[in-house]
């Protein structure tokens, strides 16, 4: 007879494929309305079976409720083997695709695998306590043979929901991971603004969105990012249609429209324009296709100077045409940022003030943001909006700055992350630190980065290569795997949407009292003013603080 058993834990849990889970069960679990809400069921039969998961009783919930397996990944580099504060280190099998299961899920012997559960509670929906019911199913893989006469074995699961009578609000913390139009298209097989692709990136833009990323980047050119210039390059993935006749140039902005439109028609509200220079020091001017005598070329790329007039002067004549074209669809200094240059180390410090200074003079009032480690860009006025990795910011909150940013790539300690060997409580922790912080953005690079390091080649399977060809630790490129025709999630996507909710929570509570009274609570709950080296690692920490905070929105 085949033999099955199952645990509903928490989404912290990584559910390994092994003999040993020692996850604690999850009995209940709080929410918002309006909002989603997720654990997983984990499942190990005795004998590879087929198992299905379906809804005894949901309450009302049923067209609520997706069930997708969680699936392994094979890495090489899962988290560096000094960083104290992982899961695993060693090379192996993490637990990461979240597949649909239109068929259920197979199941190998004696291992326990595990099913990603979420909720998505309507806004309406009656606030209460509600036990939720789910039938466990297992087939063994005889079941087909005519000699077979054991039964299924089924087991029900259930857990406590309780639905809190408050409504998450709107969000407000600005989030931008890198979005890779280029490798979607190669990835996916598709012409550069095909319907095709037109069709794909719809996809992935809602994907983006439902997962709290509001900001865009945006490909006036293709990306100048993580490249050698004049070694390796990116396909050519330009929204602008460029053209240059005797010494004028022309501009049609036709793709560029249908970007921003899709793009908010998926719920994106802000945006962010490609870097204007090269990455790591501003030495050249970025890649970018130009038609003269009815033929595209490169016309400028890594044999221009960034201090050329030639580029200077058409970086004038496209603000001087597009801006108004960002306004003509809502985007305003408010909600669309521009970028001088990624990460330029104090030794380009003379090439980014030479832009910076360029840029004042085109962009009008719009934004520049920009990732720069060193405090000298700031406090030299080059950059009114620096975006330091996580590990400076301590420095960065000395100085009052016209927006709060912040990144992470990885930096010592355990500041947070998102690498395959780090425990879940290491994505989501970084919502509360957000709001302790007191940040207006935060920007990461990489939403869907499935090339090799410096674009040496852009044929990598992310499925199996989840390490960019041995270049980064797994997870730091990419939070979605390209599926058959569109995104496939990843539990720590999902994991760190629960983080950007935790955040929007705590602003909630905040306009009902003060900033001052939530931090004060947060420090309660800790002992402590958690910053982003020192925060509690146990998940329970987590999971208890965002269950209070539940009860505390209740009674306001």
């Amino acid at each position: 007879m085949l033999k099955m058993e199952t645990r509903v834990v928490s989404s912290l849990e990584k559910v390994f494929c092994g003999s040993v889970f020692k996850g604690e069960r999850l009995e209940k679990i709080s929410a918002l309305k309006g909002e989603r809400v997720s654990f997983q069921i984990a499942v190990c039969c005795s004998d590879i079976a087929l198992v299905e998961i379906s809804c005894a009783d949901a309450k009302d919930l049923e067209h609520q409720i997706t069930f997708r397996e969680v699936q392994s990944v094979p890495s090489l580099m899962p988290a560096p083997p000094e960083d104290t504060f992982t899961l695993r280190t060693e090379p192996g099998l993490f637990p990461d695709p979240l597949v649909p299961m239109p068929k259920g899920m197979g199941v190998t012997s004696n291992n326990w695998h595990a099913v990603w559960v979420s909720v998505d509670i309507p806004e309406e929906f009656s606030p209460g306590k509600y036990t939720l019911k789910f039938n466990v199913k297992a087939t063994s893989r005889y079941s087909l043979l005519a000699w077979y006469t054991d039964p299924a074995t089924e087991v029900e699961e259930s857990l406590e929901l309780e639905i809190v009578n408050a409504v998450l609000p709107e969000q407000q913390l600005k989030v931008t991971h890198w979005f890779h139009a280029d490798c979607i298209l190669h990835h996916h097989h598709v012409t550069a603004w095909s319907e095709e692709h037109w069709a794909l990136l719809e996809k992935y833009f809602r994907n983006f969105a439902q997962h709290h990323s509001n900001m865009l980047l945006t490909p006036l050119w293709s990306l100048p990012l993580d490249m050698i210039p004049g070694v390796t390059g990116r396909p050519v993935c330009q929204l602008l249609r460029v053209s240059y006749d005797k010494r004028c140039w022309g501009f049609d902005f036709t793709l560029l429209e249908r970007w921003i439109t899709t793009a908010q028609k998926c719920g994106i509200k802000n945006f962010e324009m490609v870097h204007a220079f090269s990455q790591w020091g501003l030495h050249t001017a970025p890649e970018i296709m130009v038609t003269q005598e009815g033929k595209e070329k490169p016309f400028f790329g890594a044999s221009t100077p960034g201090d050329s007039p030639e580029y200077a002067e058409f970086l004038r004549a496209l603000m001087k045409e597009m801006l108004p074209v960002l306004k003509k669809h809502g985007l305003t200094r408010e909600n669309c940022y521009f970028h001088i240059s990624d990460e330029p180390s104090e030794s380009a410090l003379e090439n980014y003030r030479y832009a910076s200074q360029l840029f004042r003079t085109l962009v009008e009032d719009y934004p520049v943001i920009d990732a720069l480690s060193s405090i000298k860009f700031f406090k030299e006025g080059l950059v009114e909006r620096p975006v330091p990795m996580s590990s400076e910011l301590d420095e960065f909150m000395k100085e009052e700055v016209a927006e709060r940013w912040v990144y992470y790539c990885y930096s010592p300690g355990h500041s947070p992350g998102r690498q395959f060997g780090m425990p879940s409580l290491r994505n989501r922790v970084l919502g509360i630190l957000l709001y302790v912080y007191g940040c207006d953005g935060f920007l990461e690079w990489g939403y869907n980065y499935w090339f090799s390091q410096y674009n040496r080649t852009w044929d990598v399977d992310p499925w199996q290569e989840t390490n960019c060809q041995r270049s980064f630790r797994s997870g730091g490129a990419f939070l979605v795997y390209p599926g058959t025709d569109g995104p496939v999630d990843s539990l720590r996507h999902e994991v760190i949407a629960e983080g950007f909710r935790d955040e929007m929570a705590l602003r909630l509570l905040e306009s009902k009292t003060s900033r001052e009274e939530v931090l004060r609570w947060i420090d309660e709950q800790t002992g402590y003013r958690i910053t982003m080296e020192r925060y509690p690692h146990e998940d329970s920490w987590l999971l208890e603080l965002r269950h209070k905070l539940n009860l505390l929105l209740a009674e306001h």
